[in-house]
């Protein structure tokens, strides 16, 4: 029988409070552990902004990632050098939906549907048409798309301002109804073939050489696709839903094809591996690996915040810094004095016990005293006891019942069923 080779994954991981994480993920599951795991980020200097909506690579080798926050900054992390470039965006408005890098030109667009391309001697400013929720670069092209709420589909050529493909609607449905738009991720599975989800519960592949419409759709009733990845083969996608689903969807098929269980919320980020594993996030502050074949779910790490992106590095390798000093000062500041608590406890008071009022006795030792000193029925009225407090209560009692009788008997005699 022969052994697999032992192979190492490095993950980055960001979340919606601003950390931004690296995992050495070892196919050899017993060298996983939180040791494996350390923060790029000092989690003190966060703030309220500091969300990362969007992040992705920077260059072909892998060495450089590009970062959009909330507070509309770029920043451009070295993972050799472990350096960060910032700046700061001045067009449109929205959070960062989109970022890539083509010729050493920073592209950016932001939700309000503005695109910006950064050139050597000038820039060019892009209006998508409307509201976008994805831009993405072609990694070995000129070309971009973008998408969004009622903005479908749009091809661009880099350094243009004219979209060179627009996607069209399906026909109406049986009962000649206009079906909504919205794209909420896209991916390039080739340089013509583009592959989208929507939140309205649909996924399209478009042949911009064909024609406008999909040429292949797949609808998903009631599940709401929230992220999209290319997967093992050249027409199958990885979608992952806002129910915490996540399935390859087959365009040969035209249907779901396989699922990945475990999630408990949406899934926020899809990425492969190329030793044919599947590795997701999802609001429920785990980060997943699946097994392609299989199915099952390898690795399952809680990070302690809601994930919105995942990147794996396959092209190099980077080692960890520092993550055993970091587990010791956890270590350090979750460990409990005892000898203070002891303290605390000696020094304390000493409560006694209250005896319990004995109120319910004598309640029950009255109540016998009054059911033995009943009146006499021979009109004598003489009690044996001579309370008169228990004599009181008694009266009270039978006037109490009289008056009730006669209620019932007037309303009785006041009801039209009766009479009738």
């Amino acid at each position: 029988m022969l052994l697999e080779e032992e192979k190492t994954f490095d993950f980055f991981v960001s979340s919606r409070i601003g950390s931004f994480k690296h995992i050495k993920y070892h196919t050899d599951l017993a060298k996983n552990s939180k040791k494996c795991i350390e923060n790029l980020v000092d989690i003190k200097t966060l703030q309220k902004d500091d969300t990362i909506t969007c992040m992705e690579w920077g260059n072909k080798e892998q060495t450089e990632i590009l970062i959009g926050k909330r507070n509309r900054k770029i920043e451009t992390y070295n993972t050799e050098k472990r350096l960060a470039n910032i700046e700061t965006i001045d067009f449109g408005s929205g959070d960062i939906v989109g970022l890539g890098r083509y010729k050493q030109r920073l592209i950016a667009g932001v939700a309000s549907g503005v695109v910006k391309i950064w050139g050597k001697k000038e820039d060019t400013l892009v209006e998508a048409g409307g509201k976008i929720d994805r831009m993405k670069v072609w990694s070995d092209g000129n070309v971009f798309a973008t998408g969004g709420e009622e903005n479908d589909l749009k091809l661009w050529r880099i350094g243009e301002t004219a979209p060179i493909f627009i996607a069209k609607n399906l026909p109406h449905d049986w009962l000649q109804l206009r079906r909504p738009v919205w794209v909420t991720d896209l991916t390039f599975l080739e340089e013509n073939l583009l592959a989208v989800c929507s939140r309205h519960g649909y996924v399209r592949l478009y042949d911009t050489r064909v024609q406008r419409r999909p040429v292949c759709n797949v609808d998903t009733k009631g599940m709401a696709a929230t992220c999209i990845a290319n997967g093992f083969d050249e027409r199958q996608v990885l979608v992952g839903f806002g129910r915490g689903q996540l399935h390859q969807v087959d365009f040969r098929k035209t249907r779901l094809d396989k699922g990945y269980k475990g999630a408990a919320g949406a899934i926020t980020s899809i990425a492969v591996c190329p030793d044919r594993l599947v590795v997701s996030t999802s609001l429920d502050r785990h980060i997943r690996v699946h097994d392609h074949a299989s199915k099952s779910c390898v690795y399952k790490q809680y990070l302690t915040s809601k994930l919105t992106k995942v990147l794996v590095q396959t092209a190099t390798s980077t080692p960890l810094r520092n993550s055993g000093e970091e587990v010791k000062e956890e270590e350090e500041e979750i460990a409990v004095k005892t000898d203070d608590l002891d303290e605390i406890f000696e020094n304390m008071e000493t409560v006694g016990a209250k005896t319990p009022r004995k109120k319910h006795s004598e309640e029950l030792d009255t109540a016998v005293e009054a059911k033995k000193c009943k009146p006499s029925t021979e009109g004598s009225t003489e009690v044996r006891s001579g309370d008169d407090a228990i004599v009181k209560l008694l009266r009270s009692t039978e006037k109490q019942k009289r008056r009730l009788e006669k209620r019932k008997r007037e309303k009785k005699a006041k009801s039209v069923f009766h009479n009738a």
